[in-house]
């Protein structure tokens, strides 16, 4: 955050994690044990008020890190108000969605003004009920009208609702700019105009003010590969595109490097050249690539001492954390342990990643299941790819036989 005279600038960098609600809940400062989003905010807009501020011409929020396509053209139309259709953003905050915390009221719609991060300036329709008969159950979903924050509540609200119910947010740039222009507002700074910068106008300059807030790589990482974050992947591949062109960074840029450090890790023409990059998490249907060019990518990380460490530690553990918490949990793996990332979309389910022995050995997989459209054939193709880690496991670690005494 920077101030320019009577201007303030926010500078994104891309980082998906810039307010994540569940890091929040991991944060210390001072006499905070977690932080909620607003006390995040109020980390700069107190900054402000301290240094004795009292008015802003505009606030300008410069996302030009990243191009202004927020939303890949692959990605499922109808999907877009998800949390894992989150659009992506060169300023991204609280992982690109609103949080509702619908209540229960008996013979009425439910209350759904509590939602974060606050947006008072939004009208969001309620549709919803609050139906409890037997057959009733909570299912509560917000729509969102294409390129519009244009909100509607839907579903039943049976009782106490402990989730929240996600919605993504569209054009998070803007979307910040108005957010941080209210909660000066409200704490007494007079601000005129909030925009995000134009793409004609100069490098952002001024003097900083307030915390700068970073996240560690491996943070990033983590939430990639352990809760399949898809902003986190898809910032990452926008952020290899600036890092390697200084150009702003885009799906096409990002994928382009992509190919190219495959290419060069692997050593094996033959294996990378068929490599098809369309985004970053996998949501694209036009993604291609083979099993054996997923295990020689792996096996790469494990021989290089830089990228080992972080890379196998960002991994879910099978039967224990991240999206293989459940998996795993009857399967005899003679003491190895699973590390892998899991991926789905409809009709497919894929499972990459290293049986470790409990000597520190490590064996890279790739295990990619397509044409799963009979009932119940995902959960069939995950049974057979944990035995086949099982298999995996089972030759690293023979069993011991015990031998009878006469």
């Amino acid at each position: 955050m920077l101030r320019d005279g009577e201007r303030l600038i926010v500078v994104g960098d891309g980082d998906p994690a810039f307010g994540d609600p569940d890091l929040l809940e991991l944060m210390q400062l001072g006499e905070f044990d977690g932080l909620d989003v607003e006390q995040f905010v109020n980390l700069w807009v107190d900054s402000i008020v301290k240094a004795d501020i009292k008015h802003f011409d505009e606030i300008v929020v410069d996302d030009r890190i990243f191009d202004r396509e927020f939303v890949h053209q692959d990605w499922p139309i109808d999907q877009l108000n998800r949390r894992y259709c989150a659009q992506v953003a060169g300023l991204n905050f609280h992982r690109n969605v609103l949080q509702f915390f619908p209540r229960h009221i008996p013979g009425s719609r439910p209350d759904i003004k509590i939602f974060r991060p606050h947006a008072p300036w939004l009208e969001v329709i309620n549709q919803g009920t609050t139906r409890q008969g037997p057959s009733e159950r909570d299912s509560a979903w917000v729509a969102r009208k294409l390129g519009t924050n244009d909100l509607t509540f839907h579903g039943n609200i049976k009782g106490s609702y402990r989730k929240p119910v996600p919605v993504t947010v569209h054009d998070m740039p803007s979307f910040f700019a108005q957010l941080l222009a209210d909660r000066l507002r409200n704490a007494g700074v007079e601000v005129s105009l909030h925009r995000t910068a134009e793409a004609h106008e100069p490098e952002s300059n001024g003097q900083p003010i307030g915390p700068m807030i970073t996240t560690p790589i491996s943070t990033i990482v983590t939430r990639c590969n352990r809760d399949s974050q898809n902003l986190y992947a898809e910032a990452l591949i926008k952020r290899v595109g600036v890092a390697m062109t200084n150009e702003p960074g885009s799906w096409g840029n990002g994928a382009a490097i992509v190919r190219l450090i495959v290419h060069e890790r692997i050593g094996n023409p033959n294996l990378a050249r068929l490599i098809v990059v369309s985004d970053g998490s996998g949501l694209s249907r036009k993604n291609r690539v083979a099993a054996a060019t997923i295990t020689a990518w792996l096996q790469t990380f494990v021989s290089n001492d830089r990228t080992s460490e972080v890379f196998v530690q960002s991994l879910a553990v099978g039967g224990k954390s991240g999206t293989l918490k459940n998996r795993f949990r009857n399967i005899d793996l003679h003491g190895a342990v699973v590390r892998a990332k899991s991926g789905y979309i409809k009709h497919v389910s894929c499972l990459s990643g290293y049986v470790i022995t409990p000597d520190g050995r490590k064996r890279s997989f790739s295990i990619l299941v397509n044409g799963l459209t009979e009932p119940d054939a995902v959960s069939h193709a995950k049974r057979m790819q944990e035995r086949i880690v099982a298999a995996i496991a089972w030759d690293m670690v023979p069993a011991v036989v015990q031998v009878p005494s006469d």
